[in-house]
């Protein structure tokens, strides 16, 4: 009889118990422990005697009795991470209130501990405790021996209990973040990268956090108020983008000079002091390139409109030769993706007006647009905006070959009339006129001959001072192994001077702001060749 009601147990009810089980627990690999468990405890209750009348109702029965010994267990197991001391989810019926927020601040440590385990740490403490796995599965399915699952859950436990105990800080930033910006030089990688990983207060705040401060991810953790599985992935992203890095074991720091408020207000005065001497001669100069300038261009322009755009050229060709003498590289770190870049952070910073400009390029083939950003009102940032190398290329094209209008084929004639409702080009019957200024080689030629001029060292004497002065300023709290960065970075700030520049032409009424901002292209122009 209880040979054959074991072979019932194996044949008829085996399959039942799985299904049962899976049911239950919602996890193949607990199913088959729970099924293997109702099953052995039937056979043991056959082999010491019992005889059920009714065997599905007695397997049944036993199969639920197990069950719920299971669900004790996992309960038990998930509400006593620590070992010595259960924490329960509920507070018993008879605690006093006293106890009921005892326990709440408990379970309110024991969460904050388990937020900054390490990933190879809280995998096991969430397998064992909160999803029920055994020490033998959980080391299967991580391919670790099983002692070292168990030493594991004993480093947890006493380094939990040990967190408890601690009067841990949280940092500002978990409820105040910063602000930081940057600039860029060079070739984003093929991924979007740096722009796309710093664009979130996140990234920003773990940068400003980690800077001449190396901080381990625990630290990193508890500096901004975010759980470890979070920081992980963050920090790793940085990491790999070359934004932050390890410097020791388990512990990352910013790779980049971040120039702070302070550098920043002492740079801001410098700035003033050198646009003083430079700004009026750096209109000088053009004056005198300006006539003939103009006999070479195709299309006649006033003298406001080429100050726009000649102000900022005149500065980069200065910068870049103060440069050259300091020996700063013409080239970009190389970064993953394909990407050629280097960057400066920037503590927020706020003064009477900003300095900041910058000078983003179209390139295709051997047409280049370039498109400077205009510094202290927003509403002239961007101005008409900026074209894509697709319509650089088209518009190009029909430039060097003095195309008209009805001579262009279908999808150049979409590519004109979109940048003509942009106001980059003009209509005038079948002419089609750029709204910004062209050079051509040997027009661009002649405004490198600046160069040429006695009041052109003038302008690089004094810019070289301002580089050196600013070269001192960050030199003084730079981190020791971002040295080689101090170069670039201090070259940065020789571009401010298109913003002073362009204030002093405004103040003299050289230039003017345009009327609709958003239909002007002014400081905008095009390179063929």
């Amino acid at each position: 009889m209880p040979d054959t009601m074991a072979a019932a147990i194996g044949h008829d009810y085996l399959e039942k118990l799985y299904y049962f089980s899976l049911k239950k627990t919602g996890s193949r690999t607990e199913a088959e422990d729970l099924a293997q468990d109702i099953a052995s405890q039937a056979l043991l209750s056959l082999a010491n005697g019992s005889r059920p009348d009714d065997l599905g109702r007695w397997i049944w029965t036993i199969a639920r009795n197990r069950y719920s010994r299971w669900a004790k267990e996992k309960k038990r197991r998930s509400a006593t991470v620590l070992g010595d001391e259960p924490l329960a989810a509920v507070a018993d019926e008879g605690a006093t209130a006293e106890e009921q927020l005892l326990l709440r601040e408990n379970l309110a440590l024991l969460r904050r501990e388990l937020s900054l385990l390490a990933s190879g740490y809280r995998e096991i403490v969430v397998a064992y405790y909160f999803d029920g796995e055994r020490i033998g599965t959980i080391a299967r399915r991580l391919g670790l021996p099983e002692g070292t699952v168990k030493r594991k859950l004993h480093e947890c436990r006493t380094n939990m209990r040990e967190g408890i105990e601690m009067a841990r800080e949280v940092g500002v930033r978990s409820f105040k973040a910063e602000n930081i910006w940057f600039s860029k030089s060079g070739k984003d990688g093929d991924d979007g990268s740096p722009w796309k990983l710093i664009q979130r207060l996140i990234p920003k705040n773990i940068l400003l956090a980690a800077y001449r401060n190396p901080l381990s991810l625990e630290e990193l953790c508890l500096e901004l108020g975010i759980s470890m599985p979070y920081m992980e992935e963050e920090v790793k992203l940085l990491v790999d983008c070359t934004l932050l890095k390890e410097v020791s074991k388990g512990r990352f720091e910013t790779d980049f000079i971040i120039v702070d408020k302070d550098m920043q207000r002492e740079i801001f005065q410098l700035a003033e002091e050198t646009a003083v001497d430079l700004s009026p001669k750096l209109i000088e100069m053009l004056d005198k390139a300006i006539p003939e300038l103009e006999q070479l261009l195709e299309h006649q322009w006033d003298r406001g409109f080429l100050l726009w755009t000649l102000i900022p050229m005149a500065v980069d060709f200065v910068a870049l030769d103060v440069q050259h003498a300091n020996g700063v590289s013409d080239g970009y770190t190389k970064r993953p993706h394909d990407g050629h870049w280097d960057i400066v952070g920037y503590e927020e910073f706020h003064s009477s007006y900003s300095m900041s400009s910058g000078n983003n390029n179209a390139v295709n083939g051997p047409a280049r647009m370039s498109f400077y950003k205009i510094g202290g009102t927003q509403d002239i940032w961007d101005r008409a905006g900026e074209m894509s190398s697709h319509e650089v290329s088209v518009l190009a094209s029909i430039i060097q070959t003095n195309r008209k209008l009805s001579a262009l084929g279908t999808v150049e004639q979409e590519v004109v009339r979109k940048l003509a409702d942009r106001s980059f080009i003009k209509l005038q019957e079948d002419a089609i006129i750029p709204s910004f200024l062209v050079l051509r080689q040997e027009q661009f030629v002649q405004v490198k001959h600046l160069a040429d001029l006695p009041i052109y060292t003038q302008l690089q004497e004094i810019m070289d001072r301002f580089y050196k002065s600013v070269y001192a300023v960050i030199g003084r709290d730079v981190p020791a192994r971002l040295n080689e960065q101090l170069k670039f970075v201090s070259g940065q700030f020789l571009y401010n001077m298109r913003t002073m520049g362009w204030r002093h032409a405004l103040e003299q009424g050289d230039i003017t702001l345009p009327d609709e901002p958003k239909k002007s292209t002014i400081a905008m122009y095009m390179m063929l060749g």
